[in-house]
């Protein structure tokens, strides 16, 4: 939809930027329309705050934070409420897939199989990514062949977690073919609801501009410029009064889905998601099914914008679009949420009240926070009355010009009345404009702005032209002589005296003559200035006298420095040849050895042998002398790195045999092969691979991922698995032993099932025999140990039975890699599946709870007793004994 030059967004709303299209034409479906010249003022600020707004990006600040979406603050949100957890992106540029289950949504990459949809659409670049899915700029095939200037649109895929709503889909492509009867110079077009086999997509117009969330946060400490904040909130209202015409409700206002183009229009868009309002509709006699999933649910809703109502589930209203317009408008005004970012039902229980805006009228505020009422009942009925009763007030500033044209003239004005009537000219006297009150206004006004100006004198060039400019003013609407007028320049004119000789003195004298010019307009007595002059000649002519003296002084040091300068080159450059010669290429090869040698980290051999070769080549029979040395010390490396990574230990001895023709010394190392699960890596599960182990198997492979457990009183230190063991896992025991039935499954990736304690203790048996180390059941105490930790919170997304506010979890079981790890490394030991261990006198019970336990029963010390026999809910995690304990 559109693109940016200067910036991507990683966030919801998208950045936009030039594409080779002309000024004066907006890229549109290739259609080229005017433009509206004084709608150009906020994209030239915008173009001239960009340097400041990087600065600050390089500064530290956070330009793509999501503020459209609730995040937690410290006292905002009472503690346990989990309605808006926020869902985590993965990266468009990694293709991160989503974990069945999960929140996290998926957002494909462009790659060589999907660039092209429908064999039509060329995806080219990302333009930004949402919760409804990602955009991207493409090109249509079919405007290329029709040789259109402008073939570009934008194709909105849609994420993957519509593959578990195929409702949505239906509903989506009603909502998009009534979204193409919105045609509105205010609402972005789409063009189509498509699919290009399982993906979904959007196509929609090109454009090119800013998304006004941007520039809401450019301006968040004062608000956009009030003329542009009129504009842009009289094209929304044009846009959400176009659509509440035809029953269509937005549902997802809010500044990340309004887009600011070049020319300065606001356009409104994804009105794709939003939700009719009417139930159902009539077509040639037959029902229209409504809308009946949603879009909440699925990305489409915002909390910090969503009203009272749509939080509740109620169905969506007008008066909800309103009180998201009301939100926008005062963001535009000020540069902040009305309720920072709150969420209607929690700034209601918190009886928040927006702060009123300076600058508006009294009937503008009523306007603007009836808008902004938590109840509907209480809000303004219509767009169009919020129009009417926000604009009521508001004057365009041209027409204060007007008047000040017919005072300057004095002679007469005219006027139409309701622009059809003309009424003669009438002339006034000069006592009769001054008597009007708009006189008194305007002089007043004139007064204040200049007395403001010389209070503050900094005499940059724009303040010499506002004063001077204030001051003709103020000098047309008062007769001649007036006192204050003339106090007023006797004023300015010390002023500008004392800037002059302040300039003089600092040597700064092209300025000095030029206010001195600019001074002599506030002077009738050319005298005044004349010592003045006279004096700034004098000092000119002093400093060329005393700037000729300090250039001969500095000419004649330029010229020892130089020679100085070569001196000390040349006397370098006779140190550095010595210095090369004393330190030959040998010494240099062989310290290069000696430093691979030193072996703090191990040694890296790859790097050793280039070391080796280099020191060969250049001098054998030096090199002879030395090798014996060479050997021992990376021998004593060798046997070094044996003693903590013997595996790494027999690769760097092969290593070496290869470089020194198997040297009796390299072959008489022994590298002893201890036990990977052992206590040095005891607790260090959750900070990596290097911290995780597992035993290689008689077979092939090995066998589960191990965290080692530290010990604790009566608790001895012991190896337990990371994961719930597998369906893939369970059916390497059924294929070799042949004792099993296969699980029923589709996928081999979630926690194994409806296996009898018999069947498991026959898998715990395979598997000591397959490895040569004892695997069994933990006991409770052990179990309950490795999963309580060192973790002081539990992941709160765990895969356990939870319903609350369109949010639902716990309805099957997910992979058993998904969740949060503890601090010791262990995955998933709550919820998905109940875990078998060992109570007390060998009973057998079930522990941590599975994904149909309630949430809050989901903890470390839920466990009941169990029979044994196979079910759905039930598996089971290892316990491997370690060979040190």
């Amino acid at each position: 939809m559109n693109e940016s030059n200067d910036e991507n967004i990683d966030s919801d709303s998208k950045d936009v930027g030039q594409d080779g299209k002309k000024t004066g034409e907006e890229a549109s479906s290739g259609q080229t329309v005017l433009v509206d010249k004084r709608k150009t003022r906020l994209h030239q600020q915008n173009q001239s705050n960009r340097e400041k707004t990087e600065e600050h990006q390089a500064a530290g600040a956070d330009p793509d934070a999501d503020v459209t979406r609730y995040q937690r603050s410290g006292n905002s949100v009472e503690e346990g409420d989990t309605r808006f957890l926020p869902a985590p992106l993965s990266p468009v540029s990694l293709g991160v897939g989503r974990a069945p289950g999960s929140r996290e949504y998926y957002f494909p990459r462009i790659t060589p199989k999907n660039r092209v949809l429908k064999n039509r659409f060329i995806l080219e670049k990302v333009l930004g990514v949402g919760g409804m899915g990602v955009v991207y700029k493409a090109k249509d095939r079919l405007k290329i062949e029709a040789k259109d200037r402008y073939p570009y649109v934008a194709i909105k895929m849609l994420n993957a977690e519509f593959n578990s709503h195929p409702e949505a889909f239906i509903a989506l492509q009603r909502e998009s073919s009534k979204t193409q009867s919105l045609s509105h110079q205010n609402i972005v077009q789409v063009f189509d609801f498509d699919r290009d086999e399982d993906v979904f997509f959007m196509t929609m117009e090109y454009m090119e501009g800013k998304p006004l969330d941007k520039l809401i946060k450019q301006y968040r400490t004062t608000g956009l410029p009030w003329d542009d904040v009129w504009e842009i909130i009289q094209d929304i209202c044009r846009a959400l009064q176009f659509a509440h015409a035809k029953n269509i409700v937005h549902a997802d206002f809010k500044p990340g889905n309004i887009f600011v183009t070049t020319d300065g229009t606001a356009k409104v868009f994804d009105f794709g998601i939003a939700r009719a309002v009417t139930s159902i509709e009539k077509t040639d006699g037959l029902s229209v099914h409504k809308t009946i999933f949603d879009a909440g649910s699925l990305g489409g809703l915002t909390p910090a914008y969503a009203s009272y109502e749509m939080l509740e589930g109620q169905e969506p209203d007008v008066r909800d679009d309103i009180y998201a317009l009301g939100c926008i408008t005062y963001e535009l005004f000020t540069g902040r949420h009305p309720f920072g970012k709150q969420p209607a039902d929690l700034a209601k229980k918190q009886r928040l009240k927006p702060e009123r805006i300076t600058g508006l009228k009294k009937r503008q505020w009523k306007t603007l926070e009836k808008a902004l009422a938590f109840e509907r009942k209480d809000r303004v009925g219509s767009v169009e009355e919020f129009h009417q009763q926000l604009f009521l007030e508001h004057k365009p500033r041209y027409l204060f010009a007007v008047s000040l044209v017919l005072l300057a003239s004095a002679v007469g004005f005219s006027y139409v009345k309701n622009e059809t009537e003309t009424v003669e000219p009438v002339s006034f006297s000069e006592h009769d404009i001054r008597s009007e009150l708009e006189f008194s206004i305007r002089l007043g006004l004139y007064k204040e702005a200049l007395e403001e100006l010389v209070e503050n004198p900094i005499f940059s060039n724009a303040w010499e032209e506002s004063v001077w400019k204030e001051y003709q003013g103020v000098n047309i609407l008062l007769p001649p002589g007036d006192s204050w007028l003339m106090a007023m320049k006797n004023r300015i004119f010390s002023l500008y005296l004392s800037e002059i000789k302040s300039e003089t003195d600092s040597f700064n004298f092209r300025s000095a003559r030029s206010l001195l010019e600019n001074s002599m307009r506030y002077s009738d007595d050319s005298r005044d200035l004349e010592e003045v002059r006279i004096k700034l000649s004098e000092a000119v002519r002093e400093a060329e006298r005393l700037s000729r003296l300090a250039k001969n002084e500095k000419e004649k040091n330029d010229r020892l420095a130089t020679i100085n300068k070569r001196q000390k080159a040349i006397d370098e450059k006779n140190k550095e040849m010595s210095t090369r010669r004393i330190v030959n290429e040998y010494n240099f090869a062989l310290a290069n050895v000696n430093k691979q040698l030193e072996c703090h980290a191990g040694i890296k051999m790859r790097d050793f042998e280039m070391a080796i070769k280099k020191l060969r080549s250049l001098d054998k029979r030096k090199y002879s002398l030395v090798e014996g040395d060479i050997v021992n010390a990376l021998a004593t490396c060798i046997v070094k790195q044996g003693e903590r990574f013997p595996e790494r230990a027999i690769e760097s001895k092969k290593h070496a045999l290869r470089i020194f023709d198997n040297n009796s010394l390299i072959v008489s190392i022994k590298i002893v092969l201890h036990d990977a699960c052992n206590s040095y890596i005891a607790g260090f599960g959750a900070r990596g691979e290097r911290a995780v182990c597992r035993d290689p198997m008689k077979t092939a492979g090995y066998g589960p991922d191990l965290v080692v457990v530290p010990g604790a009183e009566n608790i001895r230190s012991f190896a337990i698995g990371r994961y719930e063991v597998s369906i893939a896992e369970f059916d390497q025991y059924c294929l070799e032993s042949n004792k099993c039935s296969f699980p029923d499954q589709a996928n081999d990736d979630v926690p194994v099932t409806g296996q009898s304690i018999k069947a498991v203790k026959g898998y715990l048996s395979w598997l000591s025999r397959e490895t040569g180390k004892k695997y069994r059941l933990p006991t409770k105490n052990e179990w309950a140990y490795a999963a309580a930790s060192t973790t002081r919170y539990h992941d709160p997304n765990r895969n356990c039975q939870f319903r609350s506010r369109g949010i639902q979890k716990g309805d099957r079981l997910v992979k058993i890699t998904t969740g949060k790890k503890n601090s010791w490394g262990l995955v998933n030991y709550l919820g998905n599946v109940r875990e078998w261990g060992y109570g007390k006198n060998g009973q057998l019970v079930a522990m941590g709870g599975s994904y149909m336990t309630p949430m809050d029963k989901c903890q470390v010390s839920h466990w009941q007793s169990h029979s044994g026999e196979p079910d759905k809910v039930t598996g089971f995690r290892i316990l491997r004994e370690l060979d040190d304990e």
